[in-house]
């Protein structure tokens, strides 16, 4: 299945519905619901309907009358395409290009389309199109006429420390929910993702690298049962992609990264929520330490290295 004609971050939603269609062994003829799926994976039902909509362009799925989207295969025959050239969407390079730029204090608190569009030389689509995702995330925000402003950017230390403060009183509860249900079979293949780059440190990218430490700390707080710890920390996520993803580019141990997150995993597995707590709060309280030395690496770049990093992250030179 082609996946190059939607954006990135459907296409991540698309890995999910599929993981989950196969391990629930679905078969042919089943009614995808809308409305379950956006709760199932805590989103609106625009990205579902889109990501429907792809399945049904790919005949993997059919619009029915009064059934809705009807699995046309089994499950478990569902493959993907995935792009080996390394490279990103155009919309992808732009939707990084921007975060760079608002990490690095490169744009004004406020601006228009036709700002956007001059600066990364991109039509009024593309710009339109990128300025919703970044709304959706909670980083742009609309003002009158064609105008957007800065929502919620973390580009000093102050906010750095902030948010990681905020995960430091959510994050470790959400293993002590007691509505807490873990779901195994997709923290398990957490782990073996988290496994295979332990074992492949040097072709694991920035970019997989963050993508694992989404993955893990969504299922941990997805786990907990409770929606708004889920929602709290998918915002976090977002709002921290620039930064790690340079970060990580920078100077981060694929190894020792994975490998903390693995232990947690393993306790997790194991049942005993209440020691991974715990450990999950020494790794973001380490997190913060490491953040607080070496943010002034990160922040001070030249030009050029941005642009290098930039060109280096996004697969342009792949």
């Amino acid at each position: 299945m082609d996946i190059t004609t939607i954006t990135k971050l459907q296409q991540d939603l698309l890995f999910k519905v599929i993981a989950s269609l196969k391990a629930e062994e679905a078969k042919a003829g089943i009614s995808l619901n809308e409305s379950s799926l956006a709760q199932q994976f805590e989103v609106s039902r625009s990205p579902i309907r889109a990501v429907l909509k792809h399945l049904s362009s790919q005949g993997i799925t059919k619009v029915v009358p009064y059934k809705g989207s009807v699995l046309q295969m089994d499950a478990a025959d569902i493959e993907l395409d995935v792009p080996t050239d390394g490279k990103q969407p155009r919309q992808e390079q732009l939707y990084l290009n921007i975060l760079m730029d608002l990490f690095f204090g490169e744009l004004s608190s406020s601006f228009s389309e036709k700002d956007l569009q001059e600066r990364y030389e991109a039509n009024r689509g593309e710009i339109q199109n990128v300025a919703r995702l970044l709304e959706s995330d909670g980083i742009f925000r609309r003002s009158p006429g064609y105008k957007w402003q800065l929502d919620g950017v973390l580009n000093t230390l102050e906010r750095h420390t902030e948010s990681y403060r905020c995960r430091l009183i959510f994050e470790p509860a959400g293993l002590l929910e007691p509505t807490w249900d873990l779901r195994r079979s997709e923290l398990e293949a957490c782990r073996d993702r988290h496994i295979y780059a332990i074992n492949n440190p040097t072709s694991t990218s920035a970019s997989q690298l963050f993508a694992l430490s989404v993955d893990f700390h969504e299922l941990i707080a997805a786990s907990s049962g409770n929606r708004f710890l889920l929602a709290m920390m998918q915002q976090q996520n977002r709002l921290r992609k620039a930064t790690d993803l340079v970060s990580m580019h920078i100077q981060s141990s694929v190894v020792k990264s994975c490998q903390r997150r693995l232990d947690i995993m393993d306790l997790v597995l194991a049942g005993d929520n209440q020691s991974a707590s715990a450990k999950l709060t020494r790794l973001l309280e380490n997190d913060i330490r490491v953040m607080n030395s070496t943010y002034n690496n990160v922040m001070n770049v030249s030009h050029e290295q941005r642009e290098q990093l930039l060109s280096s992250i996004s697969g342009k030179n792949n």
